[in-house]
């Protein structure tokens, strides 16, 4: 049976929207990772105090690093960024030692470098002052600007003793210079069952630390606007994370029927109404399109740079920066505001493709899923492989997942997760494709 007449499928591949497949198209397009063709980069054109740190950082930061070789980080330097966040667990601590190998050509006060550590229950102060001397020497650097409580799922983990006496050992010693916390929600896998709300709130509760990473974007901002105006009050930094909530899906969901069609199976009903239904708004994105003569997804991709800038609230966006053409093109969103138009596309796509995004540290589904499926820890590792182009990263974290896993549980579920959402995300849909990019194993969703 045909699901889709070839005049539909050229349509759908060929429009700006498919950017929805953005994660399938990226990995058959060679992406150029050589010097750019000009020496002189682009600038950044605007710095934002760092809460009570007092340090001008860039409105535009530096992320993971796709390209895992300093010239690239260098360049991003040389544009002006001067804020760099790392981790200990990013390619098994590889990243930092890109960093460590490209911040030694410029002067080390002029960088605000922010690292971060996992603290288990069982870690003592001994361990977690290894942990951060270990990631000093993987950054060849004598200290730290801003050490992160990574992956943190509980205020009860916000709390650790052990790791604030470790904190204030280091600050003595000159190795760490001010204190953070990194939230994307409960993962669900120990039984937590707060919000990133919740969570970053008990750490705005604690007055011993200094910085915010959260997630913040058009389409889950709520959470986060909260958690920045309070930010503001008690003077404590904000950085931005998960900042473009679109990036792929729908085209797997395309590629999936041409592969049913060619074994001659049948869909099920599920599906069949779920592809229809994307399909139709598909179509009626063309007299969109035409008005705003939009012929890619740098559109949707700007505005929602831009929706964060035009928050005072937010002192950095970091970037995942995959090669040296979109790195300028997102330095000149440097120092931009919110236009008419970059609203109208974010209340559009809001309208028509907000139920294709599943909202980073809501959780609010899982509770209800009798498997006892973390969804918000999968949908973030399908993120970096997806939206970010982080696949070897997004199918590590995911084979390490503890718990459950999709499989074929949820193609074939009840929905008990759709029914608790109340954003009417498809998220049986968004999990299965999940499992089938993470684990490299087709489901069949027949």
């Amino acid at each position: 049976m045909k699901y889709l007449n070839l005049s539909r499928r050229n349509f759908l591949k060929k429009s700006s929207f498919s950017f929805l497949g953005a994660g399938i198209l990226g990995n058959k397009t060679l992406i150029n990772t050589g010097s750019p063709d000009d020496d002189s980069p682009p600038k950044i054109k605007e710095y934002r105090t760092l809460g009570r740190t007092g340090f001008k950082v860039s409105d535009i930061g530096c992320g993971p690093v796709e390209i895992p070789h300093e010239n690239m980080l260098k360049y991003l330097i040389r544009s002006g960024i001067n804020l760099i966040d790392t981790s200990a667990f990013y390619e098994n601590g590889n990243n930092e030692r890109m960093v460590g190998k490209a911040i030694k050509d410029f002067k080390r006060e002029s960088l605000f470098i922010n690292t971060k550590i996992i603290v288990r229950k069982d870690d003592t102060k001994e361990n977690i002052v290894e942990k951060v001397r270990t990631s000093l020497d993987r950054l060849q650097t004598s200290y730290i600007d801003g050490l992160m409580l990574g992956i943190v799922n509980s205020s009860e983990e916000v709390k650790n003793e052990k790791f604030h006496e470790a904190m204030e050992q280091l600050k003595q010693e000159g190795r760490v210079k001010y204190c953070g916390v990194a939230c994307h929600g409960s993962s669900w896998t120990e039984d937590y069952e707060e919000s990133m709300e919740e969570v970053l709130f008990s750490a705005l509760d604690d007055s011993r630390y200094d910085l915010l990473l959260l997630v913040y974007n058009f389409v889950q901002k709520e959470m986060g606007e909260n958690i920045l105006k309070v930010c503001r009050t008690k003077n404590v930094g904000t950085l931005a994370m998960k900042t473009e909530p679109f990036g792929g899906s729908f085209l797997e969901v395309l590629e999936h029927v041409e592969e049913v069609e060619r074994e001659g199976t049948e869909l099920n009903e599920y599906w069949k109404t779920l592809y229809n239904k994307y399909l139709d708004r598909q179509e009626l994105a063309r007299p969109f399109l035409e008005k705003y003569s939009l012929q890619n997804d740098q559109a949707i991709r700007d505005a929602s740079i831009r929706f964060i800038l035009d928050n005072p609230d937010m002192n950095s966006v970091l970037i995942t920066f995959r090669d040296y053409q979109s790195a300028e093109e997102y330095i000149n969103l440097s120092g931009s505001r919110l236009t008419e138009t970059d609203q109208a596309i974010m209340n559009f796509y809001l309208e028509n493709f907000a139920a294709l995004y599943c909202r980073h540290a809501c959780g609010i589904c899982e509770s209800a899923c009798p498997h006892h499926i973390p969804v918000n820890t999968i949908m973030r590792y399908n993120h970096y492989f997806m939206a970010q182009h982080r696949q070897k990263y997004g199918m590590q974290m995911y084979n390490e997942l503890k718990g459950g896993t999709p499989d074929n549980l949820c193609a074939t579920c009840q929905g008990y997760c759709e029914k608790a959402c109340p954003y009417d995300v498809h998220i049986r849909g968004l999990l299965t494709m999940a499992h089938r990019n993470l684990s490299l194993n087709k489901i069949k969703y027949t």
